[in-house]
């Protein structure tokens, strides 16, 4: 143990701790050189000293890659820690230089980017002109799950599943925005009245991808009414991809109903009368536990809720003057 401990004082480096959160993140030395702009070498030279020095075994080599063992996975979630705060240090002293109050980084995804997000920034520029705001874009949790956890975002907003993402995080939900059946303004259903499930199979389908929890929910709906996707389907998260398509194609897709009444609005996308009982994005926002909260990010989850709150007023009045 004295030898743990004299280690850890004298020896123990950062580029030590990034090489462990690397290395648990990729789970290959061939990976991690890359990333890390180093030799295959020199990872398992690196590696090997800290396991000699700290007289521990890190990790494992398996058939899925390079596992972590019980002593990795304690000092791994310590890395990530002290990762952490030194990049919110860093991030705070330059924005010190640079005159500004705060600063915060946030990962967006699809559901939040096209509404949600661009309400908050107006918020958000009329409350705190102090503060410095960057905007990380992913395509699912999963893609920005790692740059929370290394702290290079402090915060996720966007389509959350409703199970635990683990218990280093904590979520909060701000609405649900229910799907709907969309399609161009011009399509061939798009003034059918008495719209059937089985209609839909004579067009091309835009779908989530496979795998994310709301192409789950479609599937399990369209079984329900006999509905097989078609051969001819386009899966994608992307925007400006799927407005693209159900403008150029005769397309069907599923979007959600703030996100149709943006482009409707435009003139673009119009929605079909089918109705998906409790298929619904869960927008919410998602924060590392242990991370300090800050005036800046009280402020900013704030927003969130005020936005949100005008976002569902405005779906309460749509819904009103629909009924009348």
């Amino acid at each position: 143990m004295a030898k743990l401990d004299w280690f850890i004082r004298a020896n123990l480096k950062l580029r030590h701790l990034q090489l462990l959160v690397a290395l648990d993140e990729l789970r290959s030395v061939g990976r991690v050189a890359g990333y890390l702009n180093v030799s295959q070498p020199a990872v398992s030279k690196t590696l090997s000293m800290l396991e000699s020095g700290l007289e521990v075994t890190l990790f494992q080599r398996t058939t899925r890659g390079m596992e972590p063992t019980e002593h990795g996975t304690c000092l791994i979630r310590y890395a990530r820690t002290i990762l952490g705060q030194l990049s919110s240090a860093r991030s705070e002293l330059r924005d010190i230089s640079e005159g500004r109050i705060s600063r915060i980084s946030m990962g967006v995804l699809p559901s939040a980017a096209a509404v949600l997000m661009p309400n908050f920034i107006a918020r958000l520029e009329k409350e705190s002109l102090a503060t410095s705001l960057v905007v990380h874009e992913g395509t699912t949790i999963a893609t920005l799950l790692p740059e929370l956890r290394a702290g290079d975002i402090d915060l996720i907003v966007g389509n959350l599943p409703q199970r635990s993402l683990g218990v280093e995080f904590e979520t909060e939900l701000l609405y649900e925005d229910p799907l709907v059946v969309v399609a161009g303004r011009h399509h061939p259903l798009a003034g059918v009245l008495d719209l059937q499930w089985n209609m839909l199979m004579d067009y091309p389908m835009l779908l989530p991808p496979e795998g994310t929890f709301t192409r789950e929910l479609i599937d399990n709906l369209m079984m329900e009414h006999h509905v097989t996707p078609p051969r001819r389907h386009v899966e994608s998260i992307s925007i400006l991809i799927n407005l693209g398509v159900l403008q150029a194609t005769p397309s069907i897709g599923f979007l959600s109903r703030e996100l149709l009444r943006h482009f409707s609005m435009q003139g673009t996308l119009v929605e079909l009368p089918l109705v998906l009982p409790n298929v619904a994005m869960h927008v919410g926002l998602a924060w590392r536990t242990d991370k300090g909260e800050t005036g800046a990010h009280q402020l900013v989850r704030r927003l969130f809720y005020d936005t949100c709150n005008a976002i569902l007023a405005r779906q309460k009045g749509a819904r009103t003057t629909t009924h009348d």
